[in-house]
């Protein structure tokens, strides 16, 4: 009789140091990491909002995790340097000169991005941004198609790098004249985890940005731009 006692006793402390365990892992675990330029979607049903200004303008977001690999979204962006960032220089046999500013334009556009891989915690996505530019003058109006590759590279718990290829593709409308760029921007970034629900972001990108009509010459496109990230349970 004494014997069952004891294994009763054992039994039940076992249990109690267990469920008192099971607890404080729940308690005390990290919220899942999400990104918003680091490959990492934001999480299905979560809702973000961002906001990012600096060059080329002020880009705003928002972004919708439809499953845990696929981010859908929209995003307005008031653009004082052109589409793509390019600067008031064209580049032409190893020359730089000056080939006069971007007209201030609206940028609307669709917002998707997919999880494609995951390989020893690096995490890579693809993006596809189609969308429509409204010039405020010049009679101008244009269709983009931005596709781009995101690669995030964690530092710590709060702190993740990340690369990116990009593609930022428009095309151009005006007096029967239509013009198609393709800008090739390499560029990196860092996303800071100030609470597990808000993001600051910074991103770098750079490259040449080639048109395709004749006796245009290709100029450099820059986006630097730094945001903050909002995301809603």
């Amino acid at each position: 009789m004494r014997n069952n006692r004891v294994v009763r006793g054992a039994v039940l402390c076992v249990a109690l140091v267990a469920g008192a365990a099971g607890a404080q892992t729940q308690t005390t675990a990290t919220p899942p990491r999400w990104t918003v330029d680091s490959g990492q979607t934001v999480g299905e049903g979560a809702n973000v909002v961002r906001a990012q200004i600096a060059w080329p303008g002020l880009w705003l977001d928002y972004v919708y995790g439809v499953n845990p690999t696929f981010d859908i979204g929209g995003r307005l962006a008031m653009n004082w340097g052109g589409p793509a960032g390019e600067l008031n220089y064209c580049f032409s046999n190893g020359f730089a000169s000056a080939c006069g500013g971007s007209t201030f334009n609206f940028d609307f556009q669709l917002l998707l991005r997919m999880k494609i891989a995951e390989i020893s915690g690096l995490k890579l996505a693809g993006t596809f941004n189609p969308g429509f530019l409204v010039y405020t003058s010049g009679n101008v109006t244009g269709i983009n198609l931005p596709l781009g590759v995101q690669l995030g590279i964690p530092f710590n718990d709060k702190l993740i790098f990340n690369a990116s290829i990009e593609l930022p593709m428009y095309m151009t409308f005006a007096n029967s004249v239509t013009n198609f760029t393709i800008p090739i921007l390499f560029g990196g970034g860092a996303e800071y985890a100030v609470m597990p629900e808000l993001l600051i972001t910074f991103k770098l990108a750079m490259g040449p940005s080639i048109p395709t009509h004749a006796n245009t010459a290709t100029s450099f496109a820059l986006e630097a731009l730094a945001g903050v990230a909002y995301k809603f349970h």
